[in-house]
This record gives structure tokens, C-alpha cells and sequence, in this order.
């Protein structure tokens, strides 16, 4: 299981050392997948390939991720004089100052001002020589993001685990009480008739029926069942170290909290409604931390 919540950096070198690849990738939680790339303008070309990268192996979660190209110290080898630009323009300098008598003699950083003379050499990041380091330096920062999205993912299964523990014990409890209510019920119904002096007569049908209703109004019995194997459901989730099963806990816990819902509509006494509201908190404290799951 693996938080949305981390942070990897990675860094890789070219073969031949001159250019340095620099990744951060940071992520927080989201219930869709979402990058937000920022590239060098230089390396759009490349800026797919890093979404497909990065896409097959997070699948929620709000991203930001910076690349950086450094270079190593080499920024002379980017610049380039076109000696044949140069010569071209010097010759033809040199037959104007002859024709039109022109003195003086033209110096180089003249002839350098001049557009087109000084050129930058551009570097291909489509080259494979290139493109290697640049997804190894991905490669690593990911690495480094699951780590710690493995790392808050086990702290949040721990504290998931002790709550849904402490939900089942609590719903222990409530099922000795609950089994009182159907007679609770009898007997309320029974004095509500002695109270107004309505004839009695247990073994009437209208009572009987009345009786059964009441009875099936206030058997807990099918919610207590379900609430048990979601809880079962639940911890198989978070077992599960190999799959994003966010969303499921997260449709799992909304399942919980509307069985609670009905078990304390169709359980309302002084004993078990406490324990329903202590229930419902918890429920909702672990819908909280399960948006944070992958």
C-alpha cells in the first residue's frame, strides 16, 4: 500500500560527462493522476516519453515534476565560430576599404559583433547517448518517490489496521445489546396497550403481526453481518502491498458508514447509540486518511 504523499530527486551523468541530468518529482494527494511537467524549453521533444514514464508507474495522485540539463563546465564546446561566414565576410570588407579607399584595419572583435558569426551549438536530446541518462535520472527520482510513498503507506496501514480493529470490537459489543431490543420492543408494545386500556389478548393475530413487525424493525442482525465482512474486506485491502486500492476503501468505508447509519436508526437506545456515534467518528476519521492512499 503506498501513500500520494512524497518526494524523490535523481540525478544521472552523459557518457561523456558533459551534460548532467537533475530530476525532482514531488507528489501530494489527488483521485485522479495528474503531471505537471516542467521541461527546458530544449527538451519538449522528450516530454511524452517522461508522461508514459512516469503514468506507468503512479496511478494516482497530483505530481510536479522539474527536469534540469546542466552542463559540466564545458559551455565553451557550445559556442562556434563559422569560419567560413567569417572569411566570406572579411574578404568582402576588405575588397569595399580597397574600392572605396577606406584606411584602417578591421578587427576580429568587429567581425564577431557581427549576427550570425558566433553560433550556438544546439544539443540533440533525441540522441539515445542522451536520452538514457535523462531516464535513468527519472528512473531514479521515481525510485526514490515510491520509497517514501511505501514508507507513509505502511505508517497509514498500521494506524487503518488499529481502527478497523477497535470498529469490530465495538461492534462486539453492541451485539448483546442489540439481541435485547426485540423484547424491549415487546414489551413497550404490550404496555402502550395495557396503558390505555385496550383489551389484550396475546395470542390475537393483530397483536401477533404487530409483534413481528416490531420485531423485524428492530433485528440488527443482517447490518452487524455486513458491517463484519466489510471489515474483513477492508483489511484484505490493506494487506494487499501490490495493487492501488485507494478508491475501493474509500467506496468500502462509505458501505461501513451507511450500515452504521441504519444500525443506529433501527437501534436507538441509551446504550447502543453512544457507541454509534463513537463508530461513525472513526469512520470518518479513516475516509480522511484514506484519500491520501494510492
Amino acid at each position: 500500500m503506498k501513500s500520494m504523499t512524497g518526494f524523490g530527486r535523481g540525478e544521472a551523468l552523459t557518457a561523456d560527462g558533459k551534460i548532467s541530468f537533475r530530476v525532482e518529482i514531488s507528489s501530494v494527494n489527488r483521485k485522479q493522476f495528474e503531471l505537471k511537467l516542467s521541461l527546458p524549453k530544449e527538451m519538449l521533444s522528450q516530454d511524452m516519453e517522461i508522461r508514459r514514464l512516469v503514468s506507468s508507474r503512479i496511478s494516482r495522485g497530483s505530481l510536479s515534476m522539474r527536469v534540469e540539463a546542466v552542463s559540466c563546465g564545458l559551455e565553451q564546446d557550445a559556442l562556434t565560430i563559422n569560419r567560413a561566414k567569417a572569411l566570406s565576410l572579411l574578404r568582402e570588407l576588405q575588397s569595399l576599404s580597397a574600392e572605396c579607399g577606406i584606411s584602417g584595419e578591421l578587427q576580429s572583435a568587429q567581425l564577431l559583433q557581427v549576427p550570425g558569426i558566433i553560433e550556438q551549438k544546439n544539443v540533440d536530446y533525441t540522441d539515445p547517448a542522451l536520452v538514457e541518462p535523462l531516464k535513468a535520472a527519472c528512473e531514479t527520482a521515481l525510485d526514490n518517490l515510491i520509497r517514501m510513498r511505501e514508507t507513509e503507506g505502511e505508517n497509514l496501514r498500521v494506524v487503518l489496521t488499529e481502527k478497523i480493529k477497535f470498529l469490530a470490537e465495538t461492534v462486539d459489543r453492541i451485539e448483546p445489546l442489540a439481541v435485547k431490543i426485540p423484547l424491549m420492543q415487546k414489551e413497550k408494545l404490550l404496555k402502550r396497550l395495557q396503558d390505555n386500556d385496550l383489551p389484550l389478548d396475546p395470542s390475537d393475530d393483530r397483536i401477533l403481526r404487530e409483534l413481528v413487525i416490531y420485531s423485524d424493525r428492530s433485528d440488527v442482525s443482517e447490518e452487524l453481518t455486513r458491517l463484519r465482512s466489510h471489515f474483513s474486506h477492508f483489511l484484505s485491502f490493506l494487506n494487499n502491498a501490490d495493487e492501488a486500492l485507494g478508491r475501493n476503501m474509500d467506496f468500502l468505508s462509505q458501505e461501513i458508514f451507511r450500515e452504521l447509519n441504519t444500525l443506529g436508526n433501527k437501534a436507538p437506545t441509551t446504550e447502543i447509540s453512544p457507541l454509534i456515534v463513537q463508530l461513525k467518528t472513526e469512520v470518518e476519521k479513516i475516509r480522511e486518511q484514506i484519500q491520501n492512499i494510492e
